[in-house]
């Protein structure tokens, strides 16, 4: 089992860990949660780890296949746990949330879709967070350059929570954005 240890970075555990401290704000409970291109399932760890929220069940859903033993593994103990957590290998553009209603769907990594299937699909009045950044890199394809401009390609009919997280490093920065609300 190979594991990119980019996972691990400081960017995607502090973004991770930014969204935790918002939805903390936000929700007490929350029964179900989908997480579209969840990678490792550092999310959803994150998320039961810090025990803030009441979180019935987490599903994980990312395209690449060796994703699901990995997220599995990470979050092994709530697997066990009456299947708390569970990753699976979909395409999130072919999952229709309306007809199993999740209460929240998360996405941190909004700019590695090629297409907006996966928005389109998501029914009016869903909750969601949303993250992408301004980062150049060959696996995005979405580019956003702004707070303003990532709201606009996903727009909330509600908005709780937007902003915008800096990372500096000695040689390059990016900026990571995130909303929350309901669609």
């Amino acid at each position: 089992m190979i594991i990119n240890k980019d996972a691990f970075s400081n960017g995607q555990v502090a973004s991770k860990i930014w969204l935790c401290e918002q939805l903390e704000l936000l929700f007490d409970n929350i029964d179900t949660i989908w997480i579209y291109g969840g990678w490792y399932g550092m999310t959803a760890f994150l998320l039961k780890s810090r025990g803030n929220v009441d979180i019935s069940t987490i599903r994980s859903y990312d395209v690449d296949p060796t994703c699901e033993a990995i997220a599995d593994m990470i979050n092994e103990n709530w697997l066990y746990q009456e299947w708390q957590f569970k990753a699976h290998t979909a395409d999130c553009s072919s999952l229709l949330p309306k007809l199993n209603n999740p209460d929240l769907i998360i996405n941190t990594s909004t700019e590695h879709f090629d297409t907006m299937e996966w928005w389109d699909n998501i029914p009016k009045g869903a909750h969601v967070v949303l993250q992408g950044n301004n980062m150049p890199h060959d696996d995005h394809v979405i580019h956003t350059t702004s707070l303003d401009d990532f709201c606009k390609l996903y727009p909330l009919d509600t908005i709780l929570y937007k902003g915008k997280l800096d990372f500096n490093y000695p040689d390059w920065s990016f900026t990571r954005f995130m909303q929350i609300g309901k669609k």
